[in-house]
């Protein structure tokens, strides 16, 4: 809930610079690219997973972009299926009422997704 309480000042924050006219570009919109652009060029890297964490979390938290957050955690998952705080955070997507709310977990969507060939 703190989490969700602080993305929710700053993009408040950010709306009002930007009708200030303080702020010409997004810097979620930045943040965004960067992510995006760091975990496709590393996919296959050290860290990988971690890249796609981040831009999850990004869309996730920043842009309510539910559908790509949930593919961008099933590619994590992917490059490492055991870590913690990754499977923490899908499964807070797939069942946080402001999220998903879905009844379903990790688990599940995992093996689902690896059965259709998804990831």
């Amino acid at each position: 809930e703190e989490i969700k309480d602080y993305a929710w000042r700053a993009k408040l924050q950010e709306q009002r610079r930007r009708e200030s006219g303080r702020l010409a570009n997004s810097a979620y919109d930045i943040a965004s690219t960067a992510f995006y652009l760091q975990a496709v060029s590393n996919e296959g890297a050290r860290g990988g997973s971690e890249n796609w964490h981040n831009y999850a979390i990004c869309q996730m938290l920043v842009h309510h972009d539910l559908p790509c957050a949930r593919m961008c955690l099933l590619r994590a998952l992917k490059l490492n299926p055991h870590n913690k705080t990754l499977i923490s955070n899908f499964n807070a997507l797939l069942q946080d009422e402001d999220y998903l709310g879905l009844s379903t977990t990790v688990q599940k969507e995992y093996g689902q997704a690896l059965s259709t060939n998804f990831v």
